[in-house]
């Protein structure tokens, strides 16, 4: 007998190629829903993973049977794994040094505010939490770690997205914020790689052990490995040639190296993926070459991928008691508090900006979104949080994520709206000006050109000569026609931390934009 189609069950690849379908046809269908309430697509992935999961989906009879077997998920988890090790390089990549470097008066002083003191407040959470860990037996310093870990730290790339989404990512608050986040993504990076080493079972002199071999590997990345990359890139560089086939290769290949080290040091491969982002010269083309060719099949096939594997193992349905949704209530507000509280504290005494320009930094501060979830995940892998835990940090990543932008809209928006239409409202009236002058300028070519004597008497020879000149423009329209023409060319004016306008030189491309929308 003929059979015309064989069982998908029996074959790892139909599976998986069946479920990469599905995830990203409902996130992309999320993402777009969500997108008319100005939401980021990291909101819809979420929400596609948990309706995948046990939480909803996995109540139908046969749906996890037919759609995600136990047998697919070790394939769809390694994939997923794969993507999001590229999706660290992409961020490393992504990272502007210099920018952090422009504005350091102001952003390590609120970085280090916003990093101790929600920390400090997770590791109390953590003691708190140590008791509803219910059926892990784990190190109680990693436990703490990774608890502090998801409650204290930003999301950088959904940050950006929220950012970009709403036009301000160029404007002096978007480069404050995305400053700070940048400070704050490495730093998780190196507690996260301290607590998969005492995850281990490791003692405290095991976990110091590990926190020196981190530094001694971001060191050598730095001070050897960057240095001759640089060399190399830059002998290309000289030649036109710095995104040649040698130079993407030796990129992709220390990715590879990095991560491998990384992870046989038992911190892990996303911490090594992303130190190697940030090693990469950024002279040049190579970081805008490899990033738009990156960015799409990252953002778009693995990153879902990954959300959906988070939301295979959340399962909402262990909150089953009023005790779960009131820790949940509280966890919630203990994150805004020591979130948004002393940024804008911090804030405020190092800008002297107004309050709600501050208070917006804040409560930018607070979007949660990957890296929680990353964070979580290994916890998960590593056997350090329980399911129930798991399931509370990934619904208080969502609210909190979900909550940015009304809030931001009523805080900053909403002014800055009101004065862009002021703005508007002036260039359309400079722009009538501009417009009737360059009529004045065309109708003086029909006239008679009238010559005016410094002190405004014409005399009669000058008429007979048929000689005049008008003199229509003045200081003032001069003036209105030179600001609308720095309106024309304001697309090359960027802002730092303080709010002043700086210019890239003639020679200068400007950076590529970040595409993190897709985020």
């Amino acid at each position: 007998m003929v059979t015309l189609f064989e069982n998908p069950h029996e074959s790892p690849l139909a599976m998986f190629l069946l479920q990469v379908f599905i995830t990203l046809i409902v996130c992309k269908i999320l993402a777009k829903l969500l997108s008319f309430i100005r939401q980021p697509q990291v909101i819809g992935q979420i929400i596609a993973g948990i309706i995948f999961g046990p939480s909803i989906l996995g109540y139908a009879e046969g749906w996890t049977e037919a759609i995600w077997p136990t047998s697919s998920l070790k394939i769809f988890q390694l994939i997923a794994n794969l993507g999001l090790i590229f999706f660290m390089f992409f961020l490393g990549l992504e990272l502007d040094l210099q920018q952090i470097k422009a504005n350091w008066k102001v952003t390590i002083p609120v970085a280090c505010v916003s990093i101790i003191f929600p920390v400090g407040i997770g590791c109390a959470v953590a003691l708190w939490f140590y008791q509803m860990n219910e059926g892990i037996e784990t190190s109680k310093t990693a436990f703490i770690l990774f608890i502090a870990s998801g409650f204290g730290f930003s999301a950088f790339p959904v940050l950006a997205t929220l950012l970009n989404s709403m036009n301000l990512l160029s404007e002096p608050i978007g480069v404050q914020t995305i400053s700070l986040a940048a400070v704050e993504d490495i730093v998780v990076w190196v507690v996260l790689a301290v607590a998969s080493a005492f995850s281990s079972g490791g003692s405290a002199l095991q976990g110091l052990y590990t926190l020196l071999l981190t530094l001694a590997f971001i060191l050598i990345m730095f001070i050897v490995i960057r240095p001759i990359f640089g060399w190399a890139h830059g002998y290309y560089l000289r030649r036109e040639n710095d995104c040649n086939v040698y130079i993407v290769v030796g990129c992709f290949l220390l990715l590879l190296i990095a991560s491998f080290t990384t992870e046989v040091m038992g911190i892990h491969a996303f911490f090594g993926a992303f130190i190697a982002g940030l090693c990469i010269p950024r002279k040049g083309e190579l970081v805008e070459f490899l990033s738009i060719r990156i960015e799409l099949i990252i953002v778009e096939f693995f990153l879902p991928l990954y959300f959906a594997n988070s939301g295979l193992k959340t399962k909402l349905n262990l909150l089953n008691t009023g005790r779960s949704w009131w820790t949940l209530l509280i966890l919630i507000i203990l994150a805004s508090v020591a979130k948004v509280i002393p940024v804008t504290l911090a804030t405020k005494l190092c800008t002297r900006k107004p309050w709600n320009y501050c208070a917006s930094m804040g409560v930018l501060m607070n979007t949660r979104g990957i890296v929680q979830l990353v964070v979580l995940n290994i916890g998960v892998q590593l056997k350090v949080i329980s399911p129930v835990i798991f399931a509370m940090f990934v619904l208080m990543a969502t609210v909190l994520t979900f909550i940015t932008s009304p809030i931001l809209y009523l805080l900053y928006q909403r002014n800055a709206a009101s004065k862009l239409i002021e703005e508007s409202n002036a260039a359309n009236d400079l722009s009538m000006t501009a417009q009737g002058e360059n009529n004045v300028e065309k109708a003086k070519e029909d006239i008679t050109v009238i010559t005016v004597a410094e002190n405004g008497v014409i005399s009669p020879s000058e008429l007979s000569t048929g000689q005049v000149i008008i003199n229509t423009r003045n200081a003032s329209s001069q003036s209105l026609h030179n600001h609308l023409a720095h309106r024309h060319s304001s697309s090359r004016i960027m802002y730092d931390a303080d709010g002043n306008r700086w210019e890239l030189r003639a020679h200068e491309s400007p950076r590529r934009p970040s595409h993190m929308t897709l985020f």
